[in-house]
């Protein structure tokens, strides 16, 4: 489903609303054919929806509450994400590669194998986040709290993790000490699973 006929409640180019959305998502088939692409959403709430597989490719989604829904496949592509609730929300799979999600609260999201290349996590809040096996080579990690996030077979390759907290998150021995050797964490910041 393309928004190119599609007007929104108001017309003077105000933001979609989560009525636009539920009417959208009422016409397409599936969610994965709902394109959302470059699309104004600032401050929406999408709580809870089911959003499998949906096209937000560079969507304004700035400061919207996203908690708890299922965006799992999803295309987020260049997306802006800044200041918005991800609590709980389901990423795994998704692609944001460069996204932007500075300051985004993404407290217990489930992010595994998700495509976080260049994305800008900077100050995130990614406590207890799943980022089991995701990609986050030259992410930008700094300032972000990643306290018992689960970073298992994570790619940090090239990432800034400056003045990142990872205070009991979870890793291999391996990468650990590729962490310590890049000058990253201390002995005492992560958990060592074996």
């Amino acid at each position: 489903m393309n928004l190119e006929t599609f007007t929104s409640t108001d017309s003077t180019n105000q933001p979609l609303t989560r009525a636009d959305i539920e009417k959208l998502l009422q016409e397409v088939e599936s969610t994965d054919k709902l394109d959302l692409s470059w699309q104004n959403m600032r401050g929406i709430d999408l709580s809870e929806l089911d959003l499998i597989g949906a096209n937000l490719s560079c969507a304004n989604l700035m400061a919207a509450n996203l908690g708890e829904t299922n965006l799992s496949k999803a295309n987020l592509i260049g997306t802006n994400l800044c200041g918005a609730n991800l609590i709980a929300v389901n990423l795994s799979e998704a692609n944001l590669s460069e996204a932007d999600l500075i300051g985004a609260n993404c407290i217990v999201a489930n992010l595994s194998a998700s495509n976080l290349n260049r994305a800008n996590l900077s100050r995130a809040l990614l406590l207890m986040a799943n980022l089991r096996e995701a990609t986050l080579k030259h992410a930008n990690l700094s300032g972000a709290y990643m306290s018992r996030a689960n970073l298992l077979e994570a790619t940090l390759e090239h990432a800034n993790l400056s003045g990142a907290i990872l205070k009991d998150a979870y890793l291999y021995e391996a990468e650990k000490a590729s962490l310590i050797n890049r000058g990253i964490i201390d002995l005492e910041m992560v958990k060592i699973v074996l």
